[in-house]
């Protein structure tokens, strides 16, 4: 066994001794990890679940204690109130990213391995004392020779290797997971760790990151009341990043200055105007907006927005869904809501439309009767996601980050004063994008690629019609089934052969009887005749039949 063989399965115990320890060890149990527990492990183990609230306390203590991986994890699962407990969200939600500071000295190393430079020469003034250490980073205050004050970031030493070797376990204990709880993989679970592998991958590339803040500050690059840091790429690499350094305060903490009710409201809408700009015009927005990352500048009357790392996505069709969810939900509108859901979510062809959508209109119904000021938006994000779970829908990650950075908005907005509320501070943009999206350009243009759209569609059915009988009467056609399709045709050909099975058995034994009728009525004497062939003859044939019947009927498939 190799050295990353070796160090893998150090990993492994490592990792199954935890769970253990954090009372997960009926998982370990279960999937087949038990022979890599030690036996003062296998004694310890304790095989017992607590409630949902004890259950997210120590699921969170057991990923922090995990490391860096596996609080991405936790934080991804934070968002997926349709796979937990709400009380084990709230615990995943408290997830601590701080860790013990590098060493300074591994710091101006790896700053000089980076940038070529010892850290005297590439910086004016560098703050030994960090900002604030994570698990991937660790953040100082240092100053450019050219004036500017500046935040570096520096990526943890090793820390990749770390990492890589974490998301190859996590993806081998999906695929165990998927194969021992059918949950698993309902909810693709393996799916569910890809994306956590892509999204700490991308997080490990700080040259990513600049390009994604450099993204954002050009969305915003002509308003004046939302600022983003300026990237200093002479100074940035793939595990350094020098961004310029926001004077200000947690957005959280704005209710401190004492601020009078209208410039509350200013706040408020500018952070909803930014949100509306990022996620429903330009389809790229922050993912991980907690109050951490939002800035408040008292001087300059402006909103910043740092560690751009976490990014989410949104294609124009999935910008026009989601404003058509928006739109549904403030006008009470069920049709558009369930329209707006289907084309946001996988949806099984077993889902029971009828169902489905007497559940949403009971969700529109309910909040019909609530005034928008008093609307609570969450609540309405997390019934609409529950009601999808309840029928088996499938809702992609990009879609619940959206639900949680709206809800996670609306929070902040009540922190910084509890009588404000999204909806109501939503309402003009909703308008604004409602005549935006009937604009004769825009509606025209639309309809324009749809009818190509459809072009394509229509002028491509000949060519795959010709190649379908093609394949056909050359034997070559291949037909895709699912598992559960299949087991439903094995089902209806069991019970087509038993019919037949049972009715050649009706038939032979018709004949039988026939023939005892026929020798009764014209027999002659003979050897036959005398030692009774017939009478022995019927009731074998007729004990046949019965155990023919009796094998068909207990295989329940007549």
């Amino acid at each position: 066994m190799g050295t990353n063989g070796i160090r893998r399965l150090n990993r492994y115990r490592e990792i199954v001794s935890l769970l253990v320890k954090h009372g997960f060890g009926y998982i370990v149990q279960e999937v087949g990890l038990t022979d890599n527990l030690t036996m003062k492990d296998r004694l310890i183990a304790d095989f017992k679940q607590g409630n949902s609230q004890e259950m997210g306390y120590r699921l969170r203590h057991l990923l922090e204690e995990l490391g860096p991986t596996f609080i991405k994890l936790g934080q991804l699962l934070s968002i997926r109130s349709d796979l937990l407990p709400v009380e084990v969200i709230r615990e995943l939600e408290l997830l601590q990213d701080d860790v013990n500071q590098v060493p300074i000295n591994e710091i101006k190393g790896k700053i000089q391995l980076e940038l070529g430079r010892a850290v005297e020469e590439v910086f004016d003034c560098f703050h030994e004392t960090p900002a604030g250490a994570a698990s991937i980073g660790q953040v100082h205050e240092a100053k450019l020779p050219s004036g500017p004050r500046v935040m570096v970031k520096v990526q943890r030493p090793k820390i990749k290797e770390t990492v890589y070797a974490d998301l190859e376990i996590l993806k081998d204990l999906s695929k165990m997971m998927e194969n021992h709880y059918d949950w698993a993989e309902h909810y693709h679970i393996t799916d569910l760790m890809n994306e956590l592998a892509e999204s700490i991958k991308t997080e490990l590339d700080y040259m990513e990151e600049g390009r994604n803040t450099e993204t954002i500050q050009f969305q915003f690059q002509n308003h004046t009341g939302i600022k983003v840091p300026e990237i200093y790429w002479d100074y940035t690499t793939a595990e350094i990043l020098t961004m310029e350094r926001l004077d200000g305060i947690k957005i959280t903490e704005v209710q401190q200055l004492n601020l009078t009710q209208e410039e509350k409201r200013h706040v408020a809408d500018l952070l909803i105007e930014s949100f509306v700009t990022q996620i429903l015009r330009e389809g790229f927005f922050h993912g991980d907006p907690h109050p951490g990352n939002i800035f408040y500048i008292p001087e300059t009357k402006q909103i910043g927005f740092i560690d751009l790392g976490q990014i989410g996505r949104l294609s124009s069709r999935k910008r026009y869904d989601v404003t058509t969810l928006m739109i549904g939900l403030m006008n009470e509108d069920t049709d558009l809501i369930v329209k707006a859901m289907y084309r946001l979510t996988y949806v099984p062809t077993s889902v029971d439309d009828k169902r489905f959508y007497d559940d949403i209109d009971r969700v529109s119904n309910k909040f019909s009767h609530t005034t928008l000021g008093e609307w609570d938006f969450g609540l309405t994000i997390n019934e609409l996601f529950s009601i999808a779970h309840n029928h088996q829908i499938y809702i992609p990650t990009d879609f619940m980050m959206l639900g949680k950075t709206l809800i996670t908005l609306e929070g902040i907005i009540r922190d910084i004063d509890p009588s404000l509320n999204l909806l109501e501070l939503a309402k003009p943009y909703s308008q604004q994008l409602l005549m935006e999206r009937f604009n004769p350009v825009k509606f025209g243009k639309r309809l324009l690629n749809d009818a190509e759209d459809l072009t394509k569609s229509v002028t491509k059915i000949p060519g795959q019609i010709e190649e379908v009988l093609q394949k056909t009467s050359e034997g070559d056609l291949k037909v895709k089934i699912s598992v559960h399709e299949l087991e439903d045709i094995f089902a209806k050909i069991d019970r087509l052969s038993n019919k037949i099975s049972f009715s050649v058995t009706l038939l032979a034994f018709s004949i039988v009887v026939l023939g005892l009728i026929v020798g009764a009525t014209f027999g002659t004497n003979t050897i036959l005749t005398s030692i009774h062939a017939l009478e022995v003859g019927f009731i074998i044939a007729f004990l046949m039949f019965l155990w023919i019947i009796y094998s068909i009927i207990k295989t329940g498939r007549f």
